[in-house]
């Protein structure tokens, strides 16, 4: 399995607990610090690198790392670096938190999720992550071609996909709508 297949697949495991989790956790926030510095390249954390390549769950990771991350599931003071929500609603009829995240060339990223927190993380990250995609593409023209993005998209377009904020979750009964 290659570096690119194996950081791809935790990526997609961190955005899947985000869409599942019912709150958030210090696991969690041990899965987004980690996700980012992958999408990032930048990844120094050697002892959490190992500890992902030995096969530990992430409950294991947590407990080592406890307090050594930030609570990005657990405190809305704690966004990610890059995060720009532009909109924030709860749809009663869902029971689920919509975050909008609007990266810096105006594309906005969607994500449901059980908590406004975990709606905000999880929209954020789509975003960066994508971001983080289209900039390694841009710097490496060589390594993509048409065919490897045909292969390289999602299963499931619920994952990682790009939507507008003008969706059909509008036509929604109750909304609590918060900027």
């Amino acid at each position: 399995m290659s570096q690119y297949e194996r950081r791809d697949g935790i990526i997609r495991r961190v955005v899947s607990a985000l869409e599942s989790a019912p709150h958030g956790s210090q696991e969690l926030d041990c899965m987004i610090s980690y996700a980012l510095e992958l999408a990032r390249g930048e990844f120094d954390q050697v002892m959490m690198e190992l500890l992902v390549n030995e096969g530990f769950s992430w409950n294991v990771i947590s407990e080592i790392w406890e307090g050594k991350v930030a609570p990005y599931t657990q405190s809305l003071d704690c966004a990610v670096e890059g995060e720009n929500i532009a909109f924030v609603m709860k749809s009663e009829r869902r029971e689920q938190w919509a975050a909008v995240h609007k990266s810096s060339d105006g594309e906005e990223y969607v994500a449901w999720a059980r908590t406004e927190i975990l709606a905000r993380r999880l929209a954020a990250l789509k975003g960066i992550i994508a971001e983080a995609e289209k900039r390694a593409a841009e710097n490496n023209p060589t390594e993509s071609s048409d065919e490897d993005d045909a292969e390289e998209a999602p299963g499931d377009p619920d994952h990682l996909r790009m939507v507008s904020a003008a969706g059909t979750a509008r036509d929604a009964e109750n909304w609590t709508v918060l900027f």
